[in-house]
C-alpha cells in the first residue's frame, strides 16, 4: 500500500517536474526568476504546509509518541557523515571536491521533495515524522555541513557562517509554532485554516516546477562522467536506507510507518540549498549543483525501490 502511494506520487512528481523543465528550455521561465521561486516556496509555501498539515493531522499525543524519531535521526548523521568520509577517501576524490562530495551526499532534500512526499504518503504523522527529524537537521547542517561547503583555504572565516541564528528558518519558526499550537490546544480560526491549506496546496506542484526548471539550466553532463556520482547514489540513495530500513523492522521497536518515513528521508536527493551554500563558500558550485541535479532525477525511481525493499 505505501509503496504504491509511493509510487504513484514519484510519478505525479516527475510529471510536474517534466512540466518545470520544459517551460524553462522553452523560455516561459527564466534563470533570473528562480531565486524568486524558490524565496516564495522556502518563506510561505513550506512553512504554510508544515504549519496547517501538522495542525490538522496531529495530536499531543502524537507528537509525545514520535519523539523518538530525534534519535534515529542523530544516529543516522552519525552514521551517514562516517560512511561518506570513508567513501570520499577510498575514491581519493580531488581536493576540495571531497568534501563537497560528503555534503552533497549527506544532506537529503527535506523540503522541496521530503514535505511534500511524507505529507502526501503519511498525511496522519508525515509531517510530524519530519519535523523531529528536522531537529537533528538543521542543527547539524548548519554546523557541519556549513564547515563542509567551505573550501580548506578559507577555513578560518567558515565560523563566521556558523551561527545559531542560521537554525532561525521560517521552517524551522513553522514547525515550533505548530508544536506550541498542537500541544497546548489552541484554536486556530477556520478561515485561517482555509487560508493555509489553500496556499499549501500549491505547495507539491510549485516545489516540482522550481526543481524541474533548475535541472534546465544545470550543466550535468560533466557530472555523469565522474564515478562517485554513481557511488554515492547507490550507497546514499538505495544501499543505506534499505539496510537500516530492514534491521529498524526487525528490531521491532518504532512503528511500520516511522520507519518507512525515515527510509524515504534517508533516501532523499541533495538538498536544493547546498549548491547555493558551496558558491558562497567555495568554488565547486558547478559540481554540486550536478549532483544536485543528477540525485533528484534518479530519486524519481531509487525512493520507490527503497520503500519496497523496506517494506
Amino acid at each position: 500500500m505505501i509503496f504504491q502511494q509511493t509510487l504513484e506520487h514519484m510519478a505525479v512528481f516527475f510529471l510536474v517536474f517534466a512540466v518545470g523543465f520544459a517551460v524553462a528550455k522553452v523560455g516561459v521561465v527564466k534563470e533570473g526568476y528562480l531565486p524568486g521561486i524558490a524565496q516564495i516556496i522556502t518563506k510561505v509555501l513550506l512553512p504554510a504546509m508544515i504549519f496547517f498539515s501538522t495542525y490538522a493531522n496531529c495530536t499531543r499525543q502524537t507528537i509525545i509518541d514520535n519523539g523518538q524519531m530525534v534519535l534515529l535521526a542523530a544516529l543516522f548523521y552519525a552514521l551517514i557523515s562516517l560512511i561518506m568520509f570513508i567513501v570520499a577517501k577510498a575514491l581519493r576524490i580531488e581536493h576540495d571536491k571531497d568534501r563537497v562530495f560528503q555534503f552533497c551526499f549527506i544532506f537529503g532534500n527535506t523540503g522541496f521533495v521530503g514535505i511534500p512526499l511524507l505529507a502526501a504518503v503519511f498525511p496522519d504523522a508525515g509531517l510530524v515524522y519530519m519535523m523531529m527529524f528536522s531537529i537533528v537537521d538543521q542543527l547539524v547542517f548548519w554546523t557541519y555541513g556549513v564547515w563542509l561547503s567551505t573550501e580548506r583555504d578559507h577555513h578560518h572565516s567558515a565560523a563566521s557562517h556558523i551561527s545559531w541564528r542560521s537554525l532561525i528558518t521560517p521552517n524551522t519558526v513553522a514547525i515550533m509554532c505548530a508544536v506550541a499550537f498542537v500541544l497546548l490546544e489552541a484554536p486556530v480560526p477556520g478561515i485561517i485554516q482555509d487560508a493555509l491549506g489553500t496556499i499549501s496546496s500549491a505547495t507539491s506542484g510549485l516545489c516540482m516546477l522550481y526543481l524541474g526548471a533548475l535541472a534546465s539550466f544545470s550543466h550535468v553532463v560533466p557530472v555523469l562522467r565522474r564515478p562517485e556520482l554513481y557511488v554515492g547514489i547507490v550507497v546514499k540513495m538505495i544501499v543505506l536506507p534499505v539496510v537500516i530500513g530492514r534491521a529498524l523492522m526487525l528490531v521491532g521497536l518504532f512503528p511500520q510507518s516511522m520507519v518507512l518515513a525515515l527510509s524515504i528521508i534517508m533516501a532523499l536527493p541533495v538538498m536544493t540549498v547546498v549548491p547555493l551554500l558551496v558558491a558562497t563558500n567555495g568554488k565547486e558550485s558547478e559540481y554540486a549543483t550536478g549532483i544536485t541535479v543528477a540525485t533528484l532525477v534518479v530519486s524519481i525511481f531509487t525512493i520507490p525501490l527503497v520503500v519496497f525493499l523496506v517494506g
